[in-house]
């Protein structure tokens, strides 16, 4: 598959994480690193004598690799809470929500990478073993071609899509400032006083 359809499938994983969390501070820094980390397993096509939908193409790369994320911003997050309680105006951050926020995002982002490999079409020369290294059993569920332009753009719109909608359902004031404007009112004017 192509970046915009890892990018579209990783939008669309990571829009349940925006219903558990129901927070609008936290979900975008974990869309953020859905984003992030939904390309890195196409590293592996990098790296020497290994080949592509190698071991980061797996169910374990994800957890380790989540899990990974997870402690570092965790350990990031705690020096920093350290550092933040000697100046008033900083606000103290909590190691356990960055490890959750950490995780949760990364898992996202590799997982979704993982599962829209698994949807296309098996190519001779590589394919996805994602039980390895406990398992050497390829699977392939041959839906779509990795060039597939319809499939590529088509994830991207509806990852989009959805989170234009999770954007729209988190924020209803923005709603609410629409119709005053298109009502001709301040969007002032509805705010409790």
């Amino acid at each position: 598959m192509y970046p915009l359809g890892h990018v579209g499938m990783a939008l669309l994983f990571v829009a349940p994480v925006a219903l558990a969390l129901d927070r609008r501070r936290r979900y975008p820094p974990v869309a953020a690193l859905a984003l992030a980390t939904a390309l890195l397993p196409d590293v592996d096509g990098k790296i020497p004598f290994s080949h592509h939908h190698g071991g980061p193409h797996t169910v374990l790369f994800a957890l380790v690799g989540s899990l990974a994320v997870g402690l570092a911003l965790a350990f990031v997050s705690a020096n920093v809470s350290w550092a933040a309680r000697r100046i008033e105006s900083v606000p103290a951050f909590r190691p356990r929500a960055a490890f959750a926020l950490g995780f949760a995002g990364a898992l996202a982002g590799l997982a979704s990478h993982l599962f829209a490999d698994l949807l296309m079409i098996p190519i001779a020369d590589n394919p996805v073993e994602p039980l390895w290294p406990f398992s050497q059993q390829t699977v392939a569920l041959g839906v779509m071609h990795p060039g597939d332009p319809a499939w590529n753009w088509g994830l991207l719109a509806a990852g989009i899509a959805v989170q234009v909608l999770l954007f729209l359902a988190f924020v209803p004031r923005v709603h609410d400032r629409v119709l005053a404007v298109r009502e001709g009112r301040s969007h002032d004017s509805n705010r409790p006083r």
